[in-house]
């Protein structure tokens, strides 16, 4: 039996829950759940975004705070992080300079927007995905040891994939301002 009371939510192929509606308006008013986030009723093998299903309408409609601050300073000006959701924003992602990644990479970034090489492992996109969107892209993309930090320079976000504990926790502390 499937409980719309109870939602798991699907992040770069892992799954997170499940949360109650509370929990998940709460996430949805902190800026950690969006109208594009991969959900589905808790046991439910389908994922959805979280706008097609109706019981979140009213949390994902009202007024949600800010996205948590860029960096540790909030170096990101608030005209940045008031591009709305699907509008065209600016990427830049570093993979892991494993050979062949490149290869797998640019057809799944071309096919998100506008996407050219900067570097051997750095890739410049513009897309009117989410830094999610993008991750959730990408992230099937990889091998297990390789990883991809992603920065959204239009909305002040970043998010990231595959790296170890210790490093996924310095990554943490460096980017996630803790209130």
């Amino acid at each position: 039996m499937l409980s719309t009371d109870n939602w798991c939510i699907k992040v770069a192929e892992k799954v997170y829950g499940p949360y109650t509606q509370d929990q998940m308006g709460s996430f949805a008013a902190e800026g950690r759940l969006s109208a594009t986030s991969l959900v589905a009723p808790a046991g439910s093998k389908v994922w959805r975004e979280a706008r097609q299903y109706p019981s979140f309408a009213s949390v994902l409609s009202g007024k949600q705070a800010k996205p948590k601050a860029f960096g540790k300073g909030g170096a990101t000006s608030n005209a940045a992080r008031e591009v709305p959701e699907g509008a065209e924003a600016n990427f830049v992602l570093v993979f892991d300079n494993v050979a062949g990644t490149a290869g797998r990479m640019e057809p799944v970034l071309r096919g998100l927007g506008t996407a050219f090489r900067m570097a051997e492992n750095v890739w410049v996109l513009t897309s009117t995905q989410s830094v999610l969107g993008v991750k959730n892209a990408v992230a099937p993309n990889l091998q297990v040891r390789e990883f991809v930090f992603i920065c959204d320079c239009t909305r002040g976000r970043t998010s990231w994939a595959n790296f170890v504990p210790e490093l996924h926790a310095k990554l943490t502390r460096a980017w996630i301002k803790v209130h």
